[in-house]
């Protein structure tokens, strides 16, 4: 007789995996942080949960009105927030939003 096949399908609004096992990492429902900047050549930010939430997640989106700019960190900075950073092709002020999932 053949093995039974063992599926888990993660309910990812439950919670992260830690070491092969899901658990929640907050209480309450998820919340959004945000954060804004504008620099010349090398913007950044970091959001910060409310008091009480931990970052479960996180990112950041650049912005120019001239040349290129992209996306060059994105990391959970602290167990409550969520940094990132961007860079420009050429001298020039860029702004950035960051994002942290909180819950």
């Amino acid at each position: 007789m053949s093995e039974p096949e063992v599926f888990h399908v993660p309910d990812w609004h439950v919670g992260q995996c830690q070491s092969g096992t899901w658990r929640k990492v907050g209480s309450g429902e998820l919340q959004i942080a945000t954060a804004q900047a504008t620099g010349w050549r090398f913007p950044g930010a970091t959001a910060t949960c409310p008091t009480g939430k931990r970052v479960t997640g996180g990112g950041g989106i650049c912005t120019s009105r001239t040349g290129y700019i992209w996306l060059t960190r994105s990391f959970p900075s602290a167990n409550n927030s969520w940094s990132a950073a961007c860079d420009t092709t050429e001298d020039q002020n860029g702004s950035i939003t960051v994002y942290a999932i909180c819950q």
